[in-house]
């Protein structure tokens, strides 16, 4: 049996359609494996160290929000970066993903530093862009996953480590090219925000496996597999409605 021991970072600023959502299905979801989990949160004037952590979770906020904890994160960049290279599982949904970048620009035009692990750049539109989302995860091609994205903010470079191909809906960039979210050694993230865990067991099941290893066991996704199956054919019918 395992302890998994979870980081939630700005669970205050970062929280604004329910992601804290994330953690409680995990932990419910570990505890049905018979394994036991605990999170601990750190906020904004908090150090953050993510050494001893077995998966780390940062949400989704508004943007001045995510302005506001920026110069706090990248000043555990070295860290950070360390861990993630170290293979450490993190989640990071909406606009967070932008902390990840080279630098990201604010609603007041500002010009913010990320911590330089990708190579893309997070730029502000002052735009409100809402999409439902319909993509097929690499670590399994036979799986669909779907998300909402209700941002302002797109990510402008290339995305040489995608985590879904698109099937319906957005991208990562400012028009629709077919590719969302990274998937890097154990590093997922993704621009759908909210409790994406509960909506989705394909992710689920590939987050488990990552933290548990052998003491994995496999857990009842029956409802959720029906409620995603009755999503998807909501895609299929405006799809064919569209034609």
């Amino acid at each position: 049996m395992k302890n998994i021991r979870m980081l939630h970072l700005y669970s205050d600023a970062l929280d604004l359609y329910g992601d804290y959502k994330n953690l409680t299905v995990l932990c419910q979801r570990i505890a049905e494996t018979g394994n036991t989990s605990e999170i601990t949160e750190v906020n904004l004037g908090e150090t953050i160290d993510p050494s001893g952590f077995d998966f780390v979770y940062i949400g989704h906020g508004k943007a001045r929000n995510l302005a506001a904890v920026a110069p706090h994160f990248a000043q555990y960049s070295a860290s950070i970066r360390a861990a993630i290279e170290g293979g450490q599982l993190w989640l990071v949904t909406g606009n967070a993903r932008e902390l990840f970048g080279q630098s990201f620009t604010t609603p007041a035009g500002e010009v913010l530093p990320g911590i330089g692990l990708f190579n893309y750049t997070g730029v502000e539109t002052n735009k409100v862009f809402v999409s439902d989302v319909l993509a097929q995860p690499v670590y399994d091609e036979s799986a669909r996953v779907y998300g909402f994205v209700n941002r302002t903010a797109y990510l402008e470079g290339e995305n040489s480590n995608p985590l879904f191909t698109v099937l319906s809906g957005c991208g990562d960039g400012e028009t629709p090219d077919g590719k969302e979210g990274t998937l890097y050694r154990n590093f997922f993230a993704t621009w759908s925000m909210g409790p994406i865990l509960a909506r989705n067991p394909s992710l689920m099941r590939e987050l488990l496996h990552r933290l548990l290893g052998d003491d994995y066991r496999e857990c009842d996704f029956s409802l959720e597999e029906n409620a995603l199956n009755l999503v998807i054919a909501e895609f299929e019918k405006n799809k064919e409605g569209s034609q």
